[in-house]
């Protein structure tokens, strides 16, 4: 069973870095249009599993809420669904993108992974819960060790927004699960059930959030301004966010860059 520190935990920590580190052997004396191929067809292999799950009997056994879950409901599921093609466009940015956010949604679920706390430690669910979120960082470390990308610190800025339209897809797709009966329409806006992307505030369970994020948000934004409610809390979905994610995803992203842009970086500083 897989619960916090024990040995199926480390196990799967262990098993993760592996991968890291036997995907690069294997593939750092390749040449890059073979490093490209084998690198999209794991993404492609994590999107097609995203929808074929379904199939299978965790999945069946719980129809039809579980549709739910192929839907771009949280950070993670876009990025199985989207980097695959933003792999494929080769857009600068939008591989930028998947490295940055990849790398700290998919490091973060793969060191608190909380969807399968509880879970045996080799049934289905467990196995492609790590399966998908480890491959949502590898890949993308992969492709910067491997120079098939290569990081600019000054587009980093772009980033957040990148972030801010994946959110606002979120977003909508809670609306349209809630309308569709797929959501209980009083778990829509709240901060504590089905938030984990924080679009409707500070999850009560991970408190350092809403240490680090509400002492940058204006208070206009936590709370409602008119009406009878007037006053009472109300965090204004992903809005309430944008000044303090903005801030921490570039201070994140440019320590995430500085093993691979030190040089480029320390030139900028001391040209200064």
């Amino acid at each position: 069973m897989i619960e916090y520190f024990n040995i199926y935990y480390f196990l799967y920590l262990f098993l993760s870095i592996a991968l890291l580190v036997g995907l690069y052997l294997l593939l750092r004396n390749r040449d890059t249009k073979t490093i490209e191929i084998v690198l999209f067809s794991i993404l492609l292999a994590n999107f097609l599993l995203h929808f074929l799950k379904l199939a299978f009997g965790y999945y069946q056994e719980r129809m039809p809420w579980v549709i739910r879950t192929i839907t771009p409901e949280n950070i993670c599921a876009v990025s199985v669904i989207i980097f695959p093609w933003f792999f494929l466009s080769k857009r600068a940015v939008l591989r930028d993108y998947m490295f940055y956010m990849g790398v700290i949604s998919g490091v973060g679920a793969t060191v608190i992974p909380i969807d399968v706390i509880g879970f045996n430690a080799f049934e289905f669910e467990t196995v492609r819960y790590y399966f998908a979120h480890v491959l949502i960082w590898v890949v993308p470390l992969l492709m910067v060790m491997l120079k098939v990308h290569t990081l600019e610190f000054k587009r980093i800025f772009k980033v957040p927004l990148i972030a801010y339209l994946v959110l606002c897809v979120i977003l909508v797709n809670e609306v349209i699960l809630t309308g569709i009966g797929f959501i209980n329409e009083r778990h829509l806006f709240s901060n504590e059930v089905r938030n984990a992307a924080l679009i409707f505030g500070p999850n009560p369970d991970i408190q350092f959030v809403g240490m680090l994020f509400l002492p940058l948000t204006p208070e206009l934004f936590t709370t409602i301004p008119i009406g009878e409610n007037a006053g009472s809390t109300f965090y204004w979905p992903i809005i309430w966010m944008i000044i303090p994610s903005y801030i921490y995803l570039v201070i994140s992203g440019i320590l995430l860059a500085l093993p691979f842009e030190y040089k480029r970086i320390l030139n900028a500083i001391s040209r200064r």
